[in-house]
């Protein structure tokens, strides 16, 4: 498989140069460094990495600047420009020439802001941060001019509140490289673009006005209405898009990574009588979950007549359920994912008359006429058709360079003479080690030898995982289960997909959901693992236990037996706790077909009660409807049954109402907003008055239903002081209501804080942040300290925590940890979060980190929720042996007592690693023998 990766990265070499072959057609440039003498360098300040001229991939003049990376800085290389350019706003792009010469990719980031983030005080969320990746090779770096956001791809201009100002510039980093890299990047001909276009074609770019541009280009935003001048633009029949139809995914290229809703509208070219070609783009992914297209059927008339139509057989869950097969398995990445699906452009030929062409876009639903890019040129227009055809290609080359494949080599294996006659290696493994479609052993015993061991207890779920490597083509092989467990069990294979992190499509290959099949395919040199599930009833009859799992060619032939044996002690796991932990997110999303959504929210409630989550977090939410003489009217909508159902699946905790579960029409988000403004006006009332009113409608219905207590989400990271002051005087308005109906409710809110000093700076967000402390009953912090559980003291507020991790040693010791110090609760992100193509990980605002996935017959459950699920029963089987301890005085409840407390010194507040040399099944062992000494021996005063 790596042969092809390699062969991928000499094509990136290669088509990197597209670009400049592009750029060179009728383009203006402005040098701005060509790091040609000592003079060039001198404008740069480098303090990482050692910098110095270099012959090699010249691309301007003679020099270009090599930097040999540093090792211990947090970048390979960090280059400081002191003397800037402040006026792009003329040009399209600022392109940077870069040859990786090391054997691997390598990350890069850039920093640029303007004369208003100074202003402002320079903050981190007021400057365009963002970042990239080079394969190996030479590739071009380019910067659209138009496109500069501030803060983060994900969260942008939150303070001020458009892009960076492209004519007032006044800082540019450059970053290549990671902590601990060796090797060199170099660069040249630093410069800025403007691309033009021949005659006879129009080639528009649709997205909101802040959009990345792709030079050469014509922007389109929501607004962009037609006139005679122009010659193109919305209607003139039917007028414009509304405000918010045009939004950037930042997702893959500069062409398609930005979109307008134009259901129902029509775009008009002044195109002169003739026949024409025409190329348009769809954005199918969209930035958030829920805004993927959704149609079954789209067309696009020209002139009033049908041109081009399409029909999707899923309709809404065509992103859920489109790749659910598909692996990223010796495959091409574009060519399977993008070409014939994200990428994949509307083409046709159309006829203009007197009045040129009138485009209209339709679809039976709302976002499902979201165009990227149109183009138009004439038949026959053979300069338009190749330079359209060179953008194309743009294209392709740029979500190439960007979307590299991260994974290294194979290292080499030699297959042991035992394993040849059976034409793989098969090896254990544990449900945290990350197993890959390269991964080899690193040590394998005998095929006689071959087999797998767990310890269990009563009441929980044991997993024995298999690592399988064929060296020759094993075809799809039988899956068998002989002499079963008297336990339930299950067998299931691994699927991989992609995974990448934040702000970069660079990606791993890696294991993503677990499939309960009879049979896996196995291809030669594509490792694949094996789980098999047993589920050890509470009343289980302790005592050694033995299963075999067998492989099996299409003919039946023996190919594999791999021993499992099951060691269940007379211990049984108690799952009683004061602690609650669960995940984010929980409804099915709108995706998921009306029909199903009932079944599949009951499947979800039982994966996760098997997985060990006690807490929900979201759910359905109730609607203020109006007000009759001075009271509510309150719809409750599907909130009783949600309940019930919730207590059906042993759900009866608190919820925490974090993407669920929500008072809609009193407030807006996480402020008073608009809708409390008409709150105000309708009901005649204060809007304190009002909001305590309409709260104690809700606390007569929910004592009265017996809903459990709602942590009502206040706050979600906020990051700018002018909504921060908002948010804070809804939470101390709220405040007296959950003082007021505590049964029902309790402000909450997600953020990170310390008292470790106390601001008065009003710009200071920590300033803030202290404020919602002391506002907030309950307190959900990412980054917490001593100081704040010290405070929480002080002040009786309860802690919990969020976006702590998805491993075993975080649901399990860390989690066990954190209670011990006070936290009373910990939610994951995320439990169903969907950005794009659920089986596609490099689409969409984020990368994908669910917890479950949608099939189209059943749920599958990711390796992470397994890894979660071992970790919360870890937790448990701790809580068993603290309850037994207690009070006890005896020397084995002291024994029991100190090796919890032992190790529990050894992990800090907030310590997301585990402690070195931490291994949680050797512990666990030490565990489980402590609960058997206790339950054998009596205790005496």
């Amino acid at each position: 498989m790596r042969t092809f990766c390699l062969l991928i990265s000499v094509f990136l070499v290669l088509s990197t140069f597209i670009w400049a072959e592009a750029a060179t057609l009728d383009d203006t440039s402005l040098l701005l460094c060509d790091f040609e003498d000592a003079d060039a360098l001198a404008q740069w300040e480098i303090n990482k990495g050692t910098p110095g001229l270099t012959t090699e991939m010249v691309t301007q003049d003679q020099h270009a600047l090599e930097v040999r990376f540093d090792p211990q800085g947090s970048y390979g290389a960090y280059l400081f420009w002191n003397r800037v350019q402040g006026d792009w706003s003329d040009y399209d792009a600022a392109v940077l020439d870069v040859w990786n010469p090391n054997p691997t990719p390598i990350a890069a980031y850039v920093l640029i802001a303007d004369r208003a983030w100074e202003q402002k005080g320079r903050s981190y969320w007021n400057r365009h941060n963002a970042q990239t990746t080079f394969p190996p090779g030479v590739s071009q770096w380019v910067i659209p001019v138009n496109g500069l956001y501030r803060g983060e791809a994900g969260s942008r201009n939150n303070d001020i509140k458009r892009n960076i100002d492209p004519d007032s510039i006044v800082r540019l980093d450059f970053g290549f490289g990671q902590r601990g890299l060796s090797g060199r990047v170099v660069i040249d001909n630093f410069r800025l673009v403007k691309s033009s276009r021949p005659e006879g074609i129009w080639a528009f770019d649709f997205g909101p006005l802040s959009q990345p541009l792709m030079p050469g280009w014509t922007s389109i935003a929501h607004d962009t209405a037609y006139t005679p001048d122009t010659g193109f633009g919305w209607g003139s029949e039917g007028g414009t898009p509304w405000n918010g139809a045009a939004r950037d995914t930042t997702f893959g290229t500069m062409l398609l990574e930005d979109f307008c809703e134009a259901g129902g509208y029509n775009f008009h070219v002044d195109a002169a009588p003739g026949r024409y070609k025409v190329t348009i783009f769809y954005e199918n992914s969209g930035y958030w979950g829920g805004e993927q297209a959704k149609q079954q059927e789209r067309r696009i008339l020209v002139n009033g007549k049908e041109v081009w139509s399409e029909v999707r057989p899923d309709g809404i869950a065509h992103a859920l359920y489109r790749f659910e097969d598909v692996e990223p398995v010796n495959v091409d990445i574009w060519n399977t994912y993008m070409r014939d699906e994200l990428a994949h452009p509307a083409q046709f030929e159309a006829s203009a008359d007197a009045n040129g062409l009138s485009i209209r876009f339709e679809a039976d639903e709302s976002w499902g006429s979201k165009v990227a890019a149109l183009a138009i040129h004439k038949v026959g227009n053979e300069s338009a058709g190749q330079w359209l055809q060179k953008q194309l290609d743009l294209v392709e080359a740029e979500f190439r360079r960007k979307a590299i494949c991260l994974d290294p080599p194979t290292s080499p294996f030699e297959l042991p003479a035992e394993w040849e006659q059976y034409g793989l290696a098969a090896w254990t493994v544990g449900i945290e080690d990350t197993i890959t479609p390269d991964t080899i052993p690193a040590t394998i015993v005998l095929p006689e030898q071959l087999s797998a061991s767990r310890l269990a207890v009563r009441g929980e779920y044991e997993q024995f995982c298999l690592a399988i490597r064929p060296f020759r083509d094993l075809g799809e092989c039988q899956l068998k289960l002989e002499q079963p467990f008297p336990f339930p069990a299950k067998t299931q294979v691994v699927y991989y997909n992609t995974s990448r992190g934040f702000s970069n499509i660079a990606y791993y290959i890696r294991p993503h959901t677990l499939r309960e099949k009879e049979s896996v395919n196995l291809p030669e040199d594509v490792t694949r693992e094996i789980v098999v599930t047993v589920h050890i009833p509470p009343d289980a009859p302790p005592g050694e236990y033995q299963s075999f799992l067998k492989l099996l060619d299409a003919d039946g032939k023996l190919v594999l037996n791999v021993p499992l044996k099951l060691d269940v002690r007379p211990v049984t796991l108690s799952r009683d706790t004061d602690f609650l932990m669960g995940f984010f997110g929980l409804m099915p999303p709108s995706l998921v077909p009306k029909p199903q959504r009932q079944e599949i929210l009951e499947q979800t409630l039982k994966l996760l009660s098997e997985h060990g989550m006690n807490a929900l977090s979201g759910g359905p939410s109730w609607q203020l409807t109006g007000w009759k003489n001075g009271k509510p009217v309150i719809d409750f909508g599907d909130m009783d049954s949600f309940f019930a159902l919730c207590r059906k699946y042993r759900f009866d905790r608190a919820l925490n109402g974090y993407g669920g579960a929500r008072f809609r029409g009193l407030h807006d988000r996480y402020e008073k907003g608009r809708s409390g403004v008409r709150v105000e006006q309708e009901s005649g009332l204060d809007y304190p008055e009002a909001l305590m009113s309409a709260w104690r409608a809700v606390d007569a219905h929910a004592r009265q239903q017996d809903w459990p207590t709602i942590f009502y989400a206040m706050c979600d990271e906020t990051r700018v002081r002018e909504k921060a002051e908002r948010e804070l005087e809804f939470m101390q308005m709220m405040a007296k209501v959950s003082a007021a109906f505590p049964e029902t409710v309790r402000t909450s809110g997600s953020y990170s804080v310390n008292f470790k000093t106390r601001p008065d700076d009003e710009d200071d967000m920590l300033l803030w942040h202290q404020q919602f402390f002391n506002a907030l009953d309950v307190n959900s912090l990412n980054s917490h300290d001593v100081s704040v559980m010290e405070e929480a003291e002080r002040l009786d507020k309860e802690i919990h925590i969020y976006n702590q991790g998805r491993t075993r040693y975080s649901f399990g010791l860390y989690q066990w940890s954190e209670f011990r110090k006070g936290v009373k609760a910990r939610w994951q992100w995320h439990l169903n979060v969907l950005h794009g193509y659920q089986f596609f990980d490099l689409d969409g605002r984020e990368p994908d980190t669910a917890m479950i996935c949608y099939g189209r017959n059943t749920v599958y459950p990711t390796i992470h929720f397994e890894r979660c699920r071992e970790g919360a029963e870890d937790f448990y089987l701790y809580q068993t042996l603290w309850d037994l301890a207690g009070n006890r005085q005896d020397s084995a409840g002291k024994m029991a007592a100190a090796l919890l407390e032992d190790v529990v010194t050894q992990v800090k507040l907030n310590q997301r690693r585990p402690p070195e040399g931490f291994d949680a099944d050797e512990f666990k062992v030490k565990v489980v023998e402590a609960i058997q000494t206790l339950t054998q021996k009596p205790f005496e005063e």
